[in-house]
């Protein structure tokens, strides 16, 4: 796994430089039940799948350095004092503090932001380029292929407005599709680019992608929550509006094997 994370419990506010092995700080986390090996990972920069391998990788691993480990020592076992745990506690209290005290002074929007092609690399790549991600939405420039996809590109509209307003430290741009990419199909729209530290991370092209016909603000925060874009309290993915109705339409999600660099250069 490369190096694109960084280690922040509070994920919007890195702190430490990205890699796999986990500090003291994090161990004491994990040993007292704060936070486990998979969300420590999540909040580095891996993706829920790749802390998810990597969760798993450590499991079997210190399976095998117990056994090693009771056959060269014994059971001889390592008390933690009470003493130990009250210091821990301060210095976990404290950075939290510390945390939140970051937060007050953090950029927060509230609402989505309409660009045009002159200010992507500002707006887009640059505004990205510290952590914060940036969550770019093509729009139709006219009436596009129907009816129904005009609509469905208008509920898409709504739901992402409404999603600013509940996640500020989410930058969500607009821009028309025509402006962004040149001969950008139309048949490929809603789309979403999803950019942190100056690169896009993931794309959702068509309906589908976003959360069906039947979108609704939960089910598009739930696929943003999947790729580690925003927190949720949703325990699954939300039903549709309508379950009934299943608009077709050619839908993909992208996320780190794709070639970005159409995109990444444009300004």
């Amino acid at each position: 796994m490369d190096g694109r994370g960084v280690t922040n419990y509070s994920k919007d506010k890195p702190s430490y430089g990205f890699s796999t092995a986990t500090t003291e700080f994090d161990d004491a986390l994990m040993s007292r039940g704060v936070v486990t090996f998979e969300q420590a990972m999540i909040a580095k920069g891996a993706s829920p799948q790749e802390a998810r391998r990597l969760s798993d990788m450590k499991f079997n691993n210190s399976v095998e350095g117990r056994q090693v480990d009771q056959q060269s020592t014994g059971n001889n076992h390592e008390v933690t004092s009470d003493d130990d745990d009250d210091e821990f506690i301060r210095t976990y209290r404290q950075q939290r503090i510390n945390e939140l005290k970051k937060d007050k002074n953090a950029i927060k929007y509230g609402d989505v932001i309409h660009i045009s092609r002159p200010d992507w690399n500002r707006e887009v790549n640059e505004a990205s380029r510290s952590g914060t991600w940036v969550i770019v939405n093509l729009t139709r420039h006219t009436s596009s292929l129907s009816a129904r996809h005009d609509e469905i590109c208008d509920i898409v509209e709504e739901t992402i407005r409404e999603l600013a307003v509940k996640f500020e430290q989410v930058k969500f741009v607009f821009i028309s599709s025509t402006s962004a990419i040149e001969n950008w199909p139309a048949e490929n729209l809603p789309t979403l680019f999803c950019y942190r530290y100056g690169k896009m991370q993931h794309q959702l092209i068509g309906i589908n992608a976003l959360g069906g016909s039947g979108l609704n603000v939960d089910r598009l925060e739930w696929r943003l929550a999947r790729l580690g874009i925003v927190e949720t309290d949703l325990e699954e993915d939300p039903l549709p509006h309508n379950k009934s109705a299943e608009f077709r339409s050619h839908s993909k999600v992208f996320t780190d094997d794709f070639c970005d660099d159409d995109y990444d250069g444009v300004d």
